[in-house]
């Protein structure tokens, strides 16, 4: 649903309950042109889960990046299989270390 900033105003707490209630996504425009979005805690959970999934495989992949690179200068042909091993293998010891 698109709705003016300007109907907003007048209208607010009927927009967050369809938000809140029925899941709705508002789009809120000015001069027709998308400014905003109101989505309910759900939605927003959501894509904050999705983004630190996304940064969370970033930070993996350039740890493999840079264990790669240090078995380069040693001379040593990487295995990926391997590489994404050892870091698995870290990750449970540091995880095991903490409880």
């Amino acid at each position: 649903m698109k709705v003016n900033i300007r109907k907003v105003r007048e209208n607010l707490s009927e927009i967050i309950n369809r938000v809140s209630v029925k899941g709705e996504r508002v789009i809120l425009t000015s001069r027709n042109k998308p400014k905003a979005a109101i989505v309910s805690l759900k939605d927003a959970l959501a894509l904050e889960d999705k983004s630190m999934r996304k940064a969370k495989r970033l930070f993996q992949l350039e740890r493999i990046r840079k264990e790669r690179e240090k078995l380069v200068r040693r001379g040593v042909v990487s295995d990926s299989l391997a590489t994404l091993r050892k870091i698995r293998e870290e990750r449970v010891e540091v995880r095991s270390s903490s409880d």
